[in-house]
This record gives C-alpha cells, structure tokens and sequence, in this order.
C-alpha cells in the first residue's frame, strides 16, 4: 500500500470517530429526551431546580391592609435581602394572613424561595398565573423574615414537591 492511500485511510477513521463521538455528546445532551420523559400525559413541566437566589427573583410588593406604607416598608426589607422590587402599590384583596405569595409555573423555584420570606404567609401557586411574583400583605404581616431564618425555614420544609398537575423538569 501506497503513503498516500494510508494517509487517506487515516483522516477517513479520524473523521469517522469524531463524528461519532459528536453524534453520542449530542444524544447525551438532548434535553428533549430527558424534559418530558417522567411527566403525565397532560402535565405542565415547571423547574424545581437550581433555587433561584433574591437577586434573580424580580418580585410585586401589593399592601391588602388599611395600613399606610406597608408594601413600600416591605418592599425595603426585601430589598436589603437582595430581591429586585419592580412594583410597590395597594390592592383591594385582603387577606388574614402575614402575606399571600402568587406565582405561576414560570417561577416556581423562586416563588418558593420567596414564600420562605413570610412567616405565616400563605402559598399562592397558580397554574395560570403568568405575572411576576406578587406578595400581597395582609393583616398579620410584621416584617419580612431575614435571610438565615428564610434558608432554614426552606430547608426544614422537607423537600421541593410539584403540585397536582405538575411535574419536576431540572
């Protein structure tokens, strides 16, 4: 055999292996196969993972009591704890508890995050929602919880698990 039909044989094989390793990387790395794979037929797919951290999360601080300046001394606390605050204002919903936290399947990790922000606030997962997170304050609410008590609250809550109708997409 010939140096040239040997050489020709050795790019051929060199190709060859570096388009199968390229065809095996992309099959590894679909996240198409992966996504839907555990979910029902139905099921709307939310991330669990990673937790966002506040200064990710972009939140609406709502008042739903007669008290004067509550969401912007909310909104404040929130602030110092990293949160990005897009809007302050009042709304006619009222609430018993510290706060009502309403997010949709967009922000779930963070939804969660920040409901661990509340101490007795209350969990307003919403399939339709397709706002920014919205923290409406009721007549219980004192003070936003501090980032230490927040990160053992989450931790101590046992586990992120999907609502009915959902599934978990990492």
């Amino acid at each position: 055999m010939r140096i040239a039909r040997i050489r020709a044989l050795t790019v051929l094989c060199a190709l060859a292996l570096v388009a199968a390793l390229a065809t095996l990387w992309a099959i590894r790395n679909d996240s198409q196969v992966s996504a839907g794979a555990d979910c029902a037929p139905g099921a709307v797919e939310i991330k669990t993972a990673p937790i966002p951290d506040p200064e990710q999360i972009e939140v609406v601080v709502l008042n739903g009591t007669e008290r004067t300046g509550l969401a912007e001394q909310a909104a404040g606390q929130l602030e110092d704890r990293g949160f990005k605050v897009i809007e302050v204002g009042d709304t006619d919903e009222r609430i018993d508890e510290a706060a009502l936290v309403k997010y949709g399947p967009e922000e779930y990790a963070g939804g969660l995050h920040t409901h661990a922000y509340f101490y007795g606030g209350r969990d307003g997962f919403d399939l339709e929602w397709e706002e920014p997170i919205t923290i409406v304050l009721g007549d219980a609410f004192k003070e936003v919880r501090s980032t230490s008590d927040a990160r053992q609250s989450f931790a101590q809550s046992g586990g992120i698990t999907t609502p009915d109708g959902t599934c978990a997409v990492e």
